[in-house]
């Protein structure tokens, strides 16, 4: 009875490990004829962004908002400088009073100078990001355009390396095409 139920475990064991590589292969053949199938195509955002003419625009306004900022801070830095240069020369004719509270006086005008300029950077950042949205936004719509009527399964963004390589035999340059769906030649 031993015999038999080890001959039937064997059996079954046998059964399902080419069940199991049946369907590995299977499984395998699939992911490749998929993979076989798939076309894709390839762009930089950037570039469709750059081409369009409110990039122009955007950019200009973005500078003209940062030429504001930067003034001001250089504005704040010489303030700082000449109430720091006033300090150092005469600290030395102040009682320990005044020289504590002018230094504690420069002490929070440089904080606040730091704060500023943190400030600016992130009103930069975010105003980049909302100008910057909409372009996005019309490069988003016209890629999936093409992807959707050029039969694509997927376009990458080259920006940023993501990718490792990419085959042209294999992928299609759709800049163009995309250009061309944003009205730009």
């Amino acid at each position: 009875m031993r015999i038999l139920a080890a001959f039937v475990i064997n059996e079954v064991f046998q059964i399902e490990f080419t069940m199991r590589r049946s369907l590995l292969f299977l499984l395998a053949f699939v992911t490749l004829s998929i993979t076989a199938q798939s076309k894709f195509g390839y762009v930089s955002y950037m570039e469709l962004i750059k081409s369009l003419p409110e990039y122009a625009i955007v950019e200009a306004h973005l500078d003209e908002f940062q030429t504001k900022c930067e003034a001001e801070i250089e504005r704040s830095d010489r303030e700082f400088n000449q109430k720091y240069t006033d300090f150092i020369e005469e600290q030395s004719q102040f009682p320990d009073i005044i020289r504590v509270k002018r230094h504690k006086e420069l002490q929070e005008l440089m904080e606040k100078s730091i704060a500023f300029k943190d400030e600016v950077r992130r009103s930069m950042r975010e105003a980049r990001g909302e100008m910057m949205k909409p372009l996005y936004d019309k490069v988003d719509e016209a890629v999936m355009k093409v992807c959707v009527d050029g039969g694509y399964h997927y376009i990458l963004n080259t920006d940023d390396c993501a990718y490792v390589a990419i085959n042209p035999k294999y992928g299609n340059d759709v800049t163009k095409r995309v250009k061309k769906e944003l009205g730009i030649d």
